[in-house]
């Protein structure tokens, strides 16, 4: 990615967390971000192709701080609270890209076509699970509802102590991680 390109979404990132879609404009991010607003548009060629970029780049970072970190020594639960920890540690270091994900998940400007080309990269996240019904760790349920149970947990976590900085430290994060397990452990 050109420097140019990277300095834009860095900009435009934080803009549309805050001031939404609509309040956010290309002048403004292009201002910001130190370049020509014939810049912008010669690497996005309208508004909408940068939230859905803005889409892919978050979503390729979340899934970077996930990636890989699956031990086969590990018992099944020391894996699955590794990936959930990961999600949440994220959410907490690299918030504006972890609340553009949230707001901007069901948000029209998001392709469909984009939508379908990064969640086939999320399909790994979901094997780990599906050998935890294997094996008979979790309780069996569709797809979409652990999926959504996973990511509603991890992100009422984040939340949670955004709200309440004060009681974030390592026991409370733990005792999260618990009640996520108790949810969905036999």
């Amino acid at each position: 990615m050109k420097e140019k390109e990277q300095k834009i979404l860095d900009t435009s990132l934080p803009l549309f967390v805050e001031k939404g879609f609509h309040g956010t404009s290309t002048a403004e991010i292009a201002k910001n971000a130190g370049v020509a607003t014939g810049t912008l548009f010669h690497y996005f060629k309208t508004k909408e192709d940068l939230i859905d970029r803005l889409y892919i780049y978050s979503k390729e970072s979340i899934l970077e701080a996930a990636e890989g970190d699956y031990d086969e020594d590990k018992s099944f639960k020391e894996n699955v609270k590794s990936l959930w920890l990961n999600f949440v540690n994220f959410g907490i270091e690299d918030p504006y890209k972890f609340n553009f994900i949230m707001t901007f998940h069901c948000s029209p400007y998001i392709t469909s076509f984009t939508k379908g080309r990064i969640e086939e990269k999320f399909v790994d996240l979901l094997e780990v699970y599906k050998k935890g019904f294997r094996e008979g760790e979790i309780k069996q349920m569709y797809d979409e509802l652990l999926m959504d149970y996973f990511w509603g947990n991890v992100l009422n976590t984040i939340t949670h102590f955004e709200k309440n900085p004060e009681r974030m430290n390592q026991e409370n994060i733990e005792l999260s991680f618990e009640l996520f397990w108790d949810g969905i452990s036999r």
